[in-house]
């Protein structure tokens, strides 16, 4: 079950975050440094490139793909699994390993107009229409947090929830989406997992969230 173009998705067996005898760093960060957007990552995860991303992405056939591809200014994933590869980030059949996915892209006329809290909270999946009862077709499903999140340049919206479709694993998905404060600007970063892989490795996934922050050029 593939993730509509824009609402692409963006973790892991527990890692120590203490520093090892040998003195090597227990996390490093990733970053899009033009765009001031970082996040901390455990040492020892795997980085699928904004390369292989964009390749795969280019092949979708979706109204206006080709144009909102063209609009990402950053986007990568990331594994402790080395078989992780972009088809697993970029689908939403849950990964029984952790994966993120961080991306920052440019919003067309028409999306700038539109953007909203709502629209936020749809990265992945239709949740606000799950909440409001208008999709008959939901799946079982349970909300733990949905708060608005205010950074230097942006705002938005976190979203922790958990979902079952029939015949699938249940899967969790902790998702911050913000919009720059001129419009012009979308981040979203998704991290996920089986549910089962979600609540044994909580804490640390938490962290990767919790550190993701949006400074803007300077």
């Amino acid at each position: 079950m593939k993730i509509a173009d824009w609402r692409l998705m963006a973790l892991i067996p527990v890692l120590s975050l203490a520093l090892s005898a040998c003195g090597v760093p227990s996390q490093y960060y990733a970053s899009d440094k033009k765009d001031g957007v970082y996040l901390t990552l455990p040492t020892g995860w795997h980085s699928i490139s904004q390369l292989k991303l964009n390749a795969l992405e280019a092949t979708s056939t979706a109204t206006g793909a080709a144009d909102r591809l063209a609009l990402v200014r950053w986007q990568e994933g990331f594994s402790p699994d080395a078989k992780v590869g972009a088809k697993a980030v970029l689908n939403l059949s849950a990964p029984s390993s952790p994966v993120i996915y961080v991306r920052v892209r440019g919003l067309t006329f028409d999306e700038t107009n539109a953007v909203s809290f709502n629209s936020l909270r749809n990265m992945i999946v239709p949740l606000t229409t799950w909440i409001d009862g208008t999709d008959t077709t939901a799946p079982e499903f349970q909300i733990f947090d949905d708060s608005p999140v205010i950074q230097k340049v942006a705002r938005g919206v976190h979203t922790n929830y958990e979902f079952t479709v029939k015949g699938q694993p249940s899967e969790t998905i902790d998702q911050t989406a913000l919009v720059s404060e001129d419009r012009s600007l979308i981040y979203v970063l998704i991290v996920r997992c089986t549910t089962t892989c979600f609540d044994k490795n909580r804490a640390v996934l938490s962290k990767i969230s919790k550190s993701f922050t949006v400074r803007g050029t300077r």
